[in-house]
């Protein structure tokens, strides 16, 4: 005669999903999601390459650098600048892409491969967001001193 068995459990166990805390303790990471590539006021990648390999070396080194820090950090580093709205028109040669119009946080990475080179986005939370790349400055043009 056969004992019965008790029927086997599953084996497999619950697993956690835990949701990324969104502090400022997150360093900050960049994305392309809205890169405007193309010749225009701004610069494509590939316009950035053929002009001069120093400005897309000098953007991918200053990620390195800003990656490290959290948005607090960066900004008190002068790694990047947060000005807010995006900028008005006596400021600025871009105009404002209509998906992005009610964004807040735009600001630009400076000094990439030189005083002028310049990369124009937002921030949101923790991710900084790539709109444009501006070797001319031309994003928010200061007064000549």
């Amino acid at each position: 005669m056969m004992r019965s068995r008790k029927p086997m459990t599953s084996g497999k166990r619950a697993v956690e999903v835990r949701e990324p805390k969104t502090t400022d303790t997150l360093c900050i990471v960049f994305s392309f999601k809205y890169l405007v590539d193309v010749d225009d006021v701004g610069q494509s990648l590939k316009a950035w390459a053929a002009a001069n390999e120093k400005l897309l070396l000098g953007l991918l080194l200053k990620m390195q650098h800003i990656s490290q820090q959290t948005p607090a950090q960066a900004q008190q580093d002068s790694a990047f600048t947060i000005y807010g709205n995006f900028p008005a028109k006596k400021v600025c040669d871009f105009t404002c892409p209509p998906q992005l119009a009610d964004v807040a946080n735009w600001g630009v990475i400076r000094d990439i491969a030189g005083q002028k080179g310049r990369v124009a986005g937002f921030l949101k939370e923790n991710v900084f967001y790539i709109v444009y790349l501006d070797k001319d400055h031309r994003f928010w043009k200061s007064d000549r001193r």
